[in-house]
């Protein structure tokens, strides 16, 4: 397979992930709480679906928390999010299989924008911060 073939495979393969995503508007208007989306591995024989990801959402319809199993049904990834009340995701924890953290960062905005990003390690130490600086047109 050359490059080409390589990297059209690789969008096809990952497309399906990002085109089934529900909007945040439908969610808080069908005021759904959370998604369980079931894989079934056919081909290998599983006669019973596998739980894939865990999705749950906020009232806003923002996710919350999300978790992603192996076929095993074993947690491969968790996460948990918070807004603030505009909307902005301000928290992103990763979370190891037993529910400690692994990772968190924060978002800090001004005027809708985000003018920070802190790292925090395993143990909630600051190990990185990022800073952004926006230039404006003068009209």
């Amino acid at each position: 397979m050359n490059r080409n073939s390589t990297i059209i495979a690789f969008v096809l393969a990952i497309l399906p992930a990002f085109g089934y995503a529900q909007s945040e508007e439908i969610i808080s208007k069908n005021k759904i709480t959370s998604q369980t989306v079931y894989e079934y591995f056919i081909e290998e024989g599983m006669k019973k679906p596998v739980i894939e990801r865990i999705e749950k959402y906020d009232r806003s319809g923002n996710m919350t928390e999300e978790k992603e199993m192996n076929k095993l049904g074993e947690v491969r990834l968790w996460v948990r999010y918070k807004y603030d009340a505009e909307g902005n995701k301000v928290e992103e924890t990763i979370l190891n299989i037993r529910g400690g953290q692994e990772e968190r960062f924060e978002w800090i905005y001004k005027g809708g924008l985000v003018v920070e990003k802190k790292y925090y390690d395993h143990k909630d130490r600051l190990v990185k911060r990022k800073e952004y600086k926006y230039e404006y047109r003068s009209e």
